[in-house]
């Protein structure tokens, strides 16, 4: 057995088998940091949301397409595009002490909490993989209908919502998948009028059920609006649009929009526009106009506090990460990063947990 799954062990066995269930007022005060990735690079920064200054920075974790952490606050996870693997860092040293080999080139990741099982988009492939935290093994391999660009957790930890890489045959083919998690199969999936799928944000009801679904689409500058229930998308909205001489065509790809984000208070959904240079808000459930603010050239990803106050939108055209106060819409740091920024995460330790 390696040092890494020792210690893994070792510290579950201390907390008990119902460490998932215990609340953050048992477990102490919280300590919040945010991950920069650097897609162009090989390491990420560790932001201080209370300063936001860079506390640190990870080495060795190149072409990184996100980042997760497990809940019990012993490991990052990021996934790897350039040796197709999960690279596992030691939180309390930031070093890499694990990779966790894949079948092709990942893209974006996610843990589901409840099961204690991180799920891992296939991009070049039509699979999802499932890889079980406690042991780092891969425990299954979920076929789908096309290579996965985005994947996420609802709030109740009920469903995997899967965003498929590859533009649709028919305005009928689901370009989004959704995965039952106890039984790691595909249950059903919802078109988007033919559009292939980029980032999603999704809207919970009082009891963590998804409710909504918003969904950027390839070469559109807005989202649609995909209503829970009815299994499919009922509206789409868009930003007012600015004259040609305020956008930037630069290195957007087919990626108009890329990134959004429901606030962790469920009362706004940001969105990021790389054609704009905007970052958007829209109140919930409203989904009432508020305004946008120009952070600079090709935002590219959100993440948010988990008090909802800071806004933090990475930009890959001036190397930075912009935080944004999300009441007064002001831009309150510019922070140095990074080659490429694009995804950023928000990572809730317990005091203890990290330096």
């Amino acid at each position: 057995m390696n040092t890494a799954l020792t210690k893994r062990l070792t510290i579950l066995g201390c907390f008990g088998a119902c460490f998932y269930a215990l609340s953050p007022a048992i477990l102490g005060d919280e300590v919040v940091r945010i991950i920069q990735t650097n897609y162009a690079g090989s390491n990420a920064h560790v932001i201080d949301p209370e300063t936001n200054q860079v506390l640190d920075v990870i080495e060795g974790v190149p072409k990184a397409h996100a980042a997760v952490n497990h809940p019990d606050g012993t490991y990052y996870y990021f996934a790897n595009e350039h040796v197709n693997a999960i690279d596992v860092v030691e939180v309390e040293t930031l070093e890499v002490v694990e990779q966790i080999p894949l079948m092709d080139r990942p893209n974006k990741l996610v843990i589901n909490k409840a099961l204690g099982k991180l799920y891992v988009g296939i991009r070049d492939s039509a699979f999802v993989q499932v890889i079980d935290l406690d042991s780092h093994d891969i425990i299954k391999t979920i076929p789908v209908l096309h290579g996965v660009h985005n994947i996420y957790v609802t709030d109740d930890q009920r469903w995997m919502i899967v965003g498929l890489g590859a533009t649709p045959a028919t305005f009928d083919e689901p370009t989004i998948q959704v995965i039952d998690p106890h039984t790691d199969e595909v249950a059903w999936g919802i078109p988007l009028d033919g559009h292939r799928v980029r980032p999603m944000a999704i809207e919970s009801n009082a009891d963590g059920s998804p409710k909504r679904i918003f969904a950027q689409a390839t070469r559109l500058n807005g989202f649609f609006v995909v209503d829970w229930d009815q299994r499919k998308a009922v509206d789409f909205v868009s930003p007012p649009s600015l004259p040609v001489s305020q956008q930037n065509f630069d290195g957007i790809q087919d990626g108009t929009g890329h990134g959004l984000l429901v606030l962790p208070d469920q009362s706004a959904l940001w969105y990021a526009s790389r054609l704009d240079s905007r970052v958007y808000a829209w109140s919930l459930p409203e989904l009432e106009f508020m305004g946008g603010v120009d952070v600079g050239p090709s935002p590219q990803w959100l993440t948010a506090t988990p008090d909802s106050g800071t806004l933090y939108v990475s930009l890959v055209g001036s190397m930075e990460t912009v935080a944004l106060d999300t009441r007064t819409h002001e831009i309150v740091a510019r922070i140095d990063v990074g080659f490429g920024p694009k995804r950023n995460s928000t990572h809730v330790f317990q005091t203890g947990q990290v330096q």
